[in-house]
């Protein structure tokens, strides 16, 4: 844990260089602003002196910063061969920005083989953003096919070319169709602008009588700190209506914030209190090592006002056991949540490996004013770990119960009990008992899928006070 005074000269070293909300003039006026045009060598040095300090691989990096390289150049120059996620971008340039299918066409989806598709290949749409263009205009929904992108058949040698096209695009159309035993049929083609939309994290909450069992059902998209409340009302109606288990639906929650991240394990786990650890984080040498409680978790959210541990009361399952659904997509703070309720609770993972992204960065950018350098960078700055220090889940988190929802077609809508992931979830709570009719299971290969470049790209974000 740094002392003030350590974050003061850490302040002052890097040119007032600051994480985002840190510290005001009244802390440290910092040194005297740089005058004259910014330099590609001042660029250079900022993000190197930034990078010294908070990088995890602190001390893989050269001694002196290279004039030459662009601003992205150089920054990916400095990365360690092991690091795959730390990234830049510069808030008044869009195109520095990651985009990701679901915020631009609100869909995602994946493309399999399928020998009878015009190309040998067929799209199925998995995610639909409720009340976006794609779901209320064009109607479309969870396990609709499609066979052509802008008129090319699907294969499985340009199922990722063409998909990843869509995102420099500014509109795209998809081929409709309609599965029947082995025989695909084309259909009408569909049009869907690009756009910039967002996302109400929870998609639904229910609850399932199963076997003399009120079983809470959630299916959770991304941890978002404005929708605390909303998580944090669902399980009050999951406690008040009586539920004794959970399935926890994270099979595409691609990550977010280390606040909402505490929110939702603590919700579940017994015998945690605000003192509680709820993670590690693990740095470089300047940074060391610092287990976080929930109360300190909560109380610097990303967004919105910090959270009492006490307000998660009356919706608080603590729960001996929960089922979580999980596969390739799920990362970040999604993991963060499986991995660091082991110690507090059973975990019974249903599904496939997650992503396998046990790190967190924090958010760089220069506050004076005037602003010299408007990029703003997410190093990775800690390997992360639950408070029995278990973590180094590079190579992600495996499953109890391997199943991969693909090979059962069609899909199923979110929280349908024929779902094959939560029917397994439902089995195994009632003695391996069958809950219902059996899904042909097919042998299936993915070419594509749009939801893992959410998965890659998003990090845990450290905040500021977790690291003072």
């Amino acid at each position: 844990m740094l002392s003030t005074n350590c974050f003061r000269k850490l302040l002052a070293a890097l040119a007032c260089l600051v994480l985002i909300g840190a510290c005001s003039k009244k802390d440290d006026p910092g040194p005297t602003v740089p005058t004259g045009p910014v330099t590609q060598k001042e660029i250079n040095n900022w993000i190197l002196d930034s990078m010294r300090y908070f990088y995890l691989w602190s001390g893989s990096l050269p001694a002196t910063a290279d004039t030459q390289p662009s601003t992205t150049v150089f920054f990916n120059s400095l990365k360690n061969s092991a690091d795959r996620f730390s990234f830049l971008y510069n808030p008044g340039d869009l195109s520095t920005y990651p985009k990701y299918m679901l915020y631009s066409y609100g869909i995602d989806f994946s493309v399999i083989d399928w020998p009878q598709a015009p190309g040998g290949a067929i799209g199925v749409i998995k995610l639909v953003l409720p009340n976006s263009p794609a779901n209320h205009q064009a109607g479309l929904r969870r396990g609709i096919y499609f066979t052509r992108i802008n008129g090319t058949a699907l294969s499985s040698s340009n199922a990722a070319g063409l998909s990843e096209e869509l995102l420099q695009q500014s509109s795209a159309t998809f081929t409709l169709a309609t599965v029947t035993s082995d025989k695909v049929t084309e259909d009408t083609t569909l049009t869907l602008a690009a756009q910039s939309l967002g996302e109400e994290p929870i998609y639904q909450q229910s609850i399932f009588n199963s076997n003399g069992k009120k079983v809470a059902y959630l299916f959770y998209n991304y941890f978002n700190d404005y929708y605390n409340q909303d998580l944090i009302g669902a399980f009050q109606q999951f406690k008040t209506g009586g539920a004794s288990e959970l399935i926890l639906d994270l099979r595409y929650n691609p990550g977010g914030s280390v606040a909402a991240a505490a929110v939702l394990t603590a919700l579940i786990a017994p015998n945690v209190n605000e003192q509680s650890g709820f993670v590690k984080f693990s740095g470089n040498t300047r940074l060391g090592q610092r287990t976080v409680s929930f109360k300190s978790a909560l109380s610097v959210p990303e967004g919105g006002s910090p959270i009492a541990f006490s307000s998660l009361e009356n919706g608080r399952l603590s729960l001996q056991r929960v089922f979580i659904l999980a596969g390739p997509q799920t990362a970040s703070a999604a993991e963060l949540v499986i991995n660091n309720l082991k110690p507090y609770t059973q975990v019974v993972m249903i599904g496939q490996n997650t992503f396998g992204k046990d790190k967190g960065a924090v958010t760089i950018s220069d506050l004076r004013k005037p602003q010299r350098i408007s990029w703003v960078l997410q190093p990775i700055t800690y390997n992360l770990s639950n408070v029995n220090g278990t973590g180094g889940y590079t190579q992600g988190i495996p499953p109890q119960y391997v199943l991969n929802e693909m090979s059962y077609q069609p899909l199923s809508a979110i929280g349908n009990t024929a779902d094959p992931l939560i029917a397994k979830a439902l089995s195994i709570m009632n003695n391996g008992g069958r809950q219902t009719a059996p899904v042909v299971e097919r042998m299936t290969r993915i070419f594509f899928d749009s939801r893992q470049q959410a998965a890659a790209g998003n990090i845990v974000s450290v905040p500021v006070g977790l690291v003072r």
